[in-house]
């Protein structure tokens, strides 16, 4: 069964966590911080700062270069996923690590 994760799962999830994703078979990083900023170091090196805010049922982010995106996360029975809203991503999530764990935001 699949579950989109809404209210205080959703936020205990989100806030404050560094998420482990699996994008083109390679891991790859996203910080959500408490003030509402993002960061994020892609699968090919490249590094994204911006903003983000919660949805009832996901989130949204709007990077400095210009890029935005929505995005639920989804239990299934293999574990957790990232699903973009427009259904054009799907991305396995590997882990989630408490804090800003690859010091992303300093970077």
């Amino acid at each position: 069964m699949t579950m989109i994760l809404t209210g205080d799962t959703l936020q205990f999830v989100l806030s404050e966590k560094t998420h482990v994703v699996e994008r083109n078979g390679k891991e790859a990083y996203v910080y959500l911080a408490g003030d509402g900023s993002g960061h994020m170091l892609l699968d090919d090196g490249e590094r994204r700062h911006g903003t983000w805010h919660r949805l009832d049922d996901g989130y949204a982010t709007h990077w400095d270069g210009g890029q935005k995106g929505e995005w639920t996360l989804v239990s299934e029975p293999q574990g957790m996923a990232y699903a973009s809203r427009d259904g054009k991503m799907r991305l396995k999530m590997l882990g989630i690590l408490f804090g800003d764990a690859k010091g992303l935001a300093q970077s």
